[in-house]
């Protein structure tokens, strides 16, 4: 017989009303978000400075803290700056322009050693200097969207603060400056030609030539072609168009299906990578370029040496190291990226990089090192989800270092518990602000015996 759950009377949500407060701000959270206290309730502020007194509009209200954006700066704090972007404030690709850049790698760092304290993470004993580079023009690779309104106008950007509506962009300083002046002519012919089929814009700058990738639903017309042939001349563009849902069947100009390769240079190892447009790379080059100089001295990268490279993608790590004399296997889950790898290896003579195609979520730790031998070393990149299950296994392996490179605090933070716990210290941390102008926090934890 079936049984039914008795109704239990829920109490009421208590409605949302938005108010405007004024506080003061007296510490800065791990996004950047200027953080006060309002009736006994923590509140973050984003757009606000610690140290600052400021006028702010209440956009939720939980139990343990409330969220605001901040209306006007009664008293600024010496760190705080004119953003650069007409569209900041607006549009949510950055949250930090307010921000001295200088200030922005301290507050991310701060924030990233409160977050590893919190989850009971003992102190690195060394804290590297944050890996800086420049602050505008840096960004090589951005997928923008297109929208239209009721009216026919045409929106080709990110989307706004916390909406799902886009921006229509008409700069966009953080791009590289080739980039950024595609926003205009991109734009003028989608409005010309009311292309409702073109869905998203991949734009991507390389050291030849600027690339691009024109997602789309539905055929384009010919004369719209037409003028889009004339706009990549114009502007010296690679151009192709995805018409499928996998991203690397791509078709050029005149309907071929191509195969297209670009290139990531990366000259302090000699080397030369090809990528397709859809592979991921990262998208500040100056920044990746330091990373892996850090990587290699953290790691003792030497001839001889032996290192597993998880999380590999096409090699970023495993090829420079390579290259350095290092027996290294890159271990990736995405067969075509293990594929990517393999290329460049050739391409560039690394015998010694091997690639291997395995799913670290499925395939144990003690497995994969029975089958390919213990290393001196394990290198971690993981996506944001980080490396819980390889980091639970590591303790019981006889891997004495462990590097690991984190886009995610929160991540790191449980991963870095689950290591030290096993036996691993924290010996070295330090930040790489690979995504100035955001709250993005990207780092580089060496663990060891």
């Amino acid at each position: 017989m079936k049984r039914h759950k008795p109704n239990r009377s829920r109490r009421p949500a208590r409605e949302f009303v938005a108010r405007d407060i004024e506080l003061n701000l007296t510490a800065t959270s791990h996004d950047g978000r200027g953080i006060g206290r309002v009736d006994g309730k923590t509140v973050f502020v984003s757009g606000a400075l610690e140290g600052e007194r400021v006028r702010a509009r209440l956009t939720s209200d939980q139990s343990r803290y409330s969220e605001a954006r901040c209306l006007e700066v009664l008293q600024p704090a010496a760190e705080r700056v004119e953003p650069r972007c007409r569209h900041f404030g607006h549009c949510g690709g950055c949250q930090l322009q307010f921000m001295d850049a200088r200030h922005q790698p301290l507050v991310k760092q701060q924030g990233l050693l409160n977050q590893l304290a919190r989850a009971g993470v003992p102190a690195p004993e060394q804290i590297a200097q944050p890996l800086v580079a420049q602050s505008y023009g840096y960004r090589t690779r951005a997928r923008l969207g297109v929208t239209f309104d009721k009216a026919g106008q045409v929106s080709l950007g990110f989307r706004q603060w916390r909406d799902k509506q886009l921006v229509n962009l008409r700069q966009c300083p953080v791009l590289a400056n080739e980039l950024e002046a595609l926003l205009d002519p991109l734009n003028k012919w989608l409005q010309q030609f009311q292309l409702y089929a073109v869905t998203h814009i991949d734009l991507i700058a390389t050291q030849a030539r600027p690339a691009c990738v024109l997602r789309h639903t539905q055929a384009i017309p010919d004369n719209a072609l037409a003028a889009l042939r004339e706009l990549a001349q114009e502007h010296q563009l690679q151009l192709w168009l995805q018409a499928q849902k996998d991203p690397s069947l791509l078709i050029d100009l005149d309907g071929q299906s191509v195969d297209p390769r670009l290139s990531l240079p990366l000259p302090e190892y000699g080397l030369e990578l090809g990528f397709h447009p859809a592979d991921f790379t990262q998208v500040n080059t100056h920044i990746n370029q330091l990373m892996l100089r850090q990587a290699m001295t953290w790691l003792n990268a030497e001839p001889g040496t032996k290192v597993l490279d998880l999380f590999c993608g096409m090699g970023n790590f495993t090829l420079p190291m390579a290259s350095l004399g290092v027996e290294v296997t890159g271990i990736e889950a995405v067969e075509t990226m293990v594929q990517r790898g393999r290329e460049n290896a050739e391409r560039n003579g690394l015998s010694q990089a091997q690639f291997r195609a395995c799913d670290l979520t499925r395939t144990s730790l003690s497995d994969l090192l029975t089958e390919l031998g213990t290393a001196d070393a394990l290198l971690l990149d993981p996506p944001r989800a980080g490396a819980q299950q390889v980091c639970e296994q590591l303790p019981d392996s006889a891997i004495k270092r462990v590097l690991y490179v984190s886009c995610n605090p929160a991540t790191l933070a449980r991963d870095a518990q689950t290591l030290t716990q096993g036996g691993y210290r924290l010996a070295r941390l330090g930040v790489m602000d690979m995504f100035p102008q955001t709250a993005h926090v990207e780092s580089m934890a060496l663990f060891e015996r």
